[in-house]
């Protein structure tokens, strides 16, 4: 068997040390819980995972969407104004919040100042 020199050995454990770290620096998770991402949908009523077709219209009135099922199980879903209730068959198995558009701002510019041909290409060599 071959001996590995002591400089080889360190450039060995420099690389591997310098391999784990450089993971550590770059990969970020950023969690955000469920119920953090709406906070001013938290209150919203929504169906429960079991209720039946007939009890979430019973419940919270004709859907604004219906799309029909796909895949084996057959999946479907209603949309209504704040949340989708996902379905399997008969059944609900899932409720979400529907993400709210937010209003957009516009930028207006107030003043524009007018630049000589020297002076961009000053700006450029900075």
């Amino acid at each position: 068997m071959k001996k590995i020199s002591q400089y080889s050995a360190a450039l060995i454990a420099l690389s591997l040390m310098v391999l784990s770290y450089s993971q550590a620096l770059f990969a970020e998770d950023i969690k955000i819980p469920v119920g953090s991402q709406m906070p001013e949908l938290t209150d919203v009523a929504r169906p429960k995972t079991g209720m039946t077709r007939t009890a979430v219209k019973t419940q919270f009135g004709e859907p604004a969407k219906e799309n029909p099922a796909k895949g084996k199980p057959p999946i479907s879903s209603w949309e209504y104004a704040d949340f989708i209730v996902y379905f399997e068959s008969d059944y609900v198995i899932h409720s979400v919040l529907k993400p709210k558009q937010h209003a957009t701002t516009e930028t207006v510019i107030e003043e524009t100042v007018e630049m000589k041909e020297d002076e961009l290409k000053l700006k450029d060599k900075e």
